[in-house]
C-alpha cells in the first residue's frame, strides 16, 4: 500500500507517524512544496515578541526524524495536479535534481515520459526562474494535509507578495524586519491571531490600531463581557482599537523601503499607519481537488467522522478540512490539525475510529494573561436554536494578584455544559479548559461535575473547585 500526504506541517506529519505505527509495511510518501517541514506557526507572536529562539520553535520535526522511521520525505515539490479517478498526482521537483537532471528520491514509477526540466512561472525577482522536474506519481490511499492560505478583505484588489500576512515563516520574518523600522501599524483583524500580533508589536514600542469589522474582539470565541475585558486589557497596554469598523478601501505602498498606508473604512474614517498587517483570517487550500470531492461554503474538503472525502481512498484533515462540532449537525470549517492527522490515519484500511467531536478548545496569550476557550459562545448557542445563558465568577489567590475570571455557558432548563471562557493569570486555567471540554464532549450538567474529585485549591479566596461554584451559581439563576 501507497500512502501519499500532500502537505508537511501538523496534521501530514501526525498522519504520516501514526500510519508508520499502524501500517509496518506500507510505502508513505510526504510530499512539501516549502523546503522544510513542521513549522509551528503558533510561535510567531512569541518570536515578534523576543521571548523565544525562532529556529528553536520554527519546526517540532525534522525531516530526519520521518525518514528514521521511513516515511520517504519530498521537500520543494509542488504537487500540481491530482486525478482521484485514476489515483495519480503531477508534480514538480523543484529541489531535488541531480546534476544531469534526474529527480531526487522519486519513487521508479515517478518520472513522466520524458523527464524534462521545465521552467516555473516567473517570480517577482531578478533571479532566473526556478526550474523543474516533472512527475506523476499514483496512490493507493491519499491525504489532503494541504492546510490554509491568508485571507485579505475585499477592499484588497490584487495579488503582492509583499503584503504582512501572518502564517509561514518568511512572513514571521518580514514583520520583524518591518517592525525595527517602522513606528506605527495597522493590524486589519481583532481574531486570536490579530490580537497576539497587536500586542507584540505594541510592546515592541509601535503605536497599533486593530481594526475590526465585527462588533466584539475575538468575535468567534467569546461573548460580549470576556470581550468586553480582553478589549480594556490590550487598551491598557496601548493598543487603540476600533471595532464594528468595515475597511472598504487601501491605499498601501508595499515596497520594504517605503511603506506607507492608509485604510478606510465604511463610517468614512480614515486611518494612517507605516503598514498594516493582514490578520483576517484563513481559506482551506483546497484547489487540487475542486469538482472531484464535496467542499463546504469557505471551499474546505467535507469529510465524515473517519475523516473521508466524498471521494474513495482519499482523506482529508487540518486547516483544509471540515470539522464535526458537539451539538452541531453540520460538518463545520474548525480545523483542529494534530488529532485529525493521527485519526485518519488508523482509518485508512478501512473505518476503525471515529474522531471525536470537537469543542474548539483554544488557549492564547493576550499580554501577560492567557485566555482559554471551549464550546460555544452564548450568541452561537442561541443562533443553534438552543436556550442559553452564562454565568460569571471571578477568584484571586490570598496574597497576589493572581486572579481567573470565567464564563460558564449552559442550557436554560438542563444545567447542560456548552462552552467556557476563561481569562487571567492564574496557573490552573488551561487545566480547567481542558477538564470543560470533556465534560462539553460527554453532554454532561453542571450537577455532573459538581463534585468531581479535583484536587483542593488551597492559596485561592474561594478554595472550592470551579464546579462547585458555578453548580451554586446556575441554580440560583435557572432554580
Amino acid at each position: 500500500m501507497r500512502v501519499v500526504i500532500i502537505g508537511g506541517s501538523h496534521a501530514g506529519i501526525a498522519c504520516a507517524k501514526r500510519a508508520r505505527k499502524e501500517y509496518p509495511g506500507a510505502e508513505l510518501l510526504l510530499i512539501e512544496r516549502q523546503n522544510d517541514i513542521g513549522f509551528v506557526a503558533q510561535s510567531i507572536p512569541l518570536f515578534l515578541r523576543g521571548d523565544v529562539d525562532f529556529l528553536r520553535l520554527s519546526s517540532y520535526t525534522t525531516i530526519a526524524d520521518l525518514e528514521q522511521i521511513g516515511v520517504k520525505v519530498l521537500t520543494s515539490m509542488e504537487v500540481t495536479q491530482v486525478d482521484v479517478a485514476t489515483k495519480t498526482l503531477t508534480c514538480r521537483d523543484f529541489g531535488g535534481m541531480a546534476a544531469v537532471g534526474s529527480p531526487r528520491g522519486i519513487p521508479a514509477d515517478a518520472r513522466s515520459d520524458d523527464d524534462a526540466a521545465g521552467t516555473a512561472r516567473v517570480e517577482p525577482s531578478d533571479a532566473p526562474p526556478p526550474r523543474y522536474v516533472e512527475a506523476t506519481l499514483t496512490y493507493d490511499k491519499l491525504v489532503m494535509a494541504t492546510g490554509s492560505y491568508p485571507s485579505v478583505p475585499r477592499a484588497v484588489e490584487d495579488v503582492d507578495p509583499n503584503r504582512l500576512v501572518v502564517k509561514g515563516y518568511r512572513d514571521a520574518v518580514r514583520i520583524k524586519h518591518f517592525m525595527d523600522t517602522a513606528r506605527s501599524a495597522i493590524v486589519l483583524g481583532g481574531g486570536a491571531i490579530g490580537v497576539e500580533v497587536a500586542l507584540a508589536m505594541a510592546r515592541a514600542g509601535l503605536t497599533i490600531t486593530i481594526l475590526q469589522s465585527p462588533p466584539s474582539l475575538l468575535d468567534r470565541y467569546l461573548d460580549y463581557a470576556s470581550a468586553s475585558a480582553v478589549k480594556a486589557s490590550i487598551e491598557q497596554e496601548g493598543v487603540t482599537v476600533h471595532t464594528s469598523s468595515l475597511v472598504t478601501k487601501i491605499d498601501e505602498n508595499t515596497d520594504p523601503l517605503r511603506r506607507r498606508a492608509t485604510a478606510f473604512t465604511h463610517d468614512g474614517e480614515r486611518y494612517d499607519a507605516d503598514g498594516i498587517v493582514y490578520a483576517t483570517g484563513f481559506k482551506p487550500s483546497s484547489a487540487l481537488l475542486t469538482g472531484q470531492v464535496r467542499l463546504d461554503e469557505f471551499g474546505a474538503f467535507v469529510v465524515d467522522e473517519y475523516l473521508r472525502t466524498s471521494a474513495p481512498d482519499v482523506f482529508a484533515v487540518g486547516d483544509c478540512s471540515t470539522t464535526l462540532l458537539t451539538g452541531v449537525d453540520v460538518p463545520t470549517y474548525t480545523p483542529h490539525a494534530f488529532r485529525e492527522g493521527d485519526c485518519a490515519a488508523v482509518n485508512l484500511r478501512g473505518p476503525r475510529r471515529t474522531m471525536n467531536r470537537a469543542q474548539g478548545t483554544y488557549s492564547l496569550n493576550v499580554g501577560d494573561k492567557t485566555l482559554c476557550v471551549t464550546g460555544m459562545t452564548q450568541k452561537y448557542a442561541m443562533r443553534q436554536g438552543i436556550k442559553a445563558d452564562l454565568a460569571y465568577y471571578r477568584n484571586q489567590y490570598v496574597g497576589s494578584p493572581d486572579f481567573y475570571e470565567m464564563w460558564v455557558v449552559y442550557e436554560l432548563g438542563t444545567h447542560r455544559l456548552l462552552g467556557m471562557q476563561v481569562r487571567g493569570t492564574a496557573k490552573e486555567i488551561a487545566a480547567y479548559v481542558d477538564i470543560m471540554s470533556l465534560a462539553i464532549e460527554r453532554g454532561l450538567t453542571i450537577e455532573d461535575v459538581e463534585y468531581t474529585d479535583f484536587y483542593f485549591k488551597h492559596g485561592f479566596r474561594n478554595p472550592a473547585s470551579f464546579t462547585q461554584i458555578f453548580a451554586d451559581l446556575i441554580r440560583a439563576q435557572d432554580p
